[in-house]
């Protein structure tokens, strides 16, 4: 008769810590070629959950104690978003691509494609598979062609990151104020919302943000956090992140760097964010 030996509760614990680390490890040093394999044996495995409820955010500009908006706004936003656009258009790597209607209508159904496919923001470690699918989340609703293009904007537009931030979060605070007369990007706070939490509080998320260089990564952080600070005074805040940890870690790295021209700026907002807690 064979007798089986019963693995200790910790070993097995031990053995999935490892694995887990050993994910994490291979993701920072991988490239995103690698991505392709993980997801060709994950497609038939599972879906992924539908699009949210629509909820729009109100309107604010990122940082604090500036002036009451302006009246033409509207118009400004649209035209700034127009503009990022049609600059895009004219470089070299993105016309070389020959994208369908250009970067407006191509970047537009990126969007909404993301918006529907939220990554797993919340007990992503409850399976090694949600784990595996959040590593390459971005890869697998995009595909290869766009993640490189997204992945060459953030390369090789570093001098205008700050602006074409600022340009995008602002699109999304004044929807509801412009409505039909604001910019054509929809932007739904509730639908934004998961996206937010995954990069600041996943390993997917975390592990994006380690392969961009220090200026994408501060600045994708820092617009997650206003989100998050808007889901909680929408009372959106669903996945119940506590904002304080990521906030206040963004807050002493931002002190530390010398590469975002903002920074001030952005440390005050992240102050008055911080008060409030």
């Amino acid at each position: 008769m064979v007798t089986r030996t019963k693995i200790p509760i910790k070993k097995i614990l031990i053995i999935v810590l490892i694995i887990i680390l050993g994910l994490a490890v291979y993701d920072y040093w991988g490239w995103e070629k690698d991505d392709s394999r993980l997801v060709r044996e994950m497609t038939e495995k599972s879906e992924m959950s539908g699009p949210a409820v629509t909820v729009v955010p109100e309107a604010q500009t990122p940082a604090a104690g500036r002036t009451p908006v302006a009246a033409d706004v509207c118009r400004e936003s649209r035209e700034k978003i127009q503009g990022l656009f049609t600059y895009l258009d004219r470089q070299d790597y993105v016309a070389s691509r020959r994208l369908k209607g250009g970067t407006a209508k191509h970047f537009t159904g990126l969007l909404a494609l993301l918006l529907k496919t939220p990554p797993f923001a919340q007990q992503e470690t409850d399976s090694l598979l949600q784990v595996l699918q959040n590593r390459v989340h971005l890869y697998r609703v995009l595909g290869k062609k766009d993640t490189l293009l997204l992945r060459d904007i953030l390369l090789k537009e570093g001098d205008i990151l700050e602006s074409s931030f600022a340009i995008l979060y602002q699109a999304m605070t004044l929807q509801e104020k412009c409505k039909a007369d604001g910019p054509a990007l929809r932007l739904p706070l509730q639908e934004v919302y998961p996206h937010a939490v995954f990069f600041l509080n996943t390993l997917g998320g975390t592990a994006y943000l380690m392969r961009r260089d220090l200026k994408v990564r501060m600045l994708t952080q820092y617009y997650c956090i206003l989100i998050l600070d808007q889901a909680n005074r929408r009372r959106l805040n669903s996945l119940g992140l506590d904002i304080r940890p990521p906030l206040d870690i963004l807050m002493r790295d931002l002190k530390g760097t010398a590469n975002l021209t903002r920074k001030e700026e952005y440390i005050e907002t992240l102050k008055s964010i911080r008060a409030k807690y």
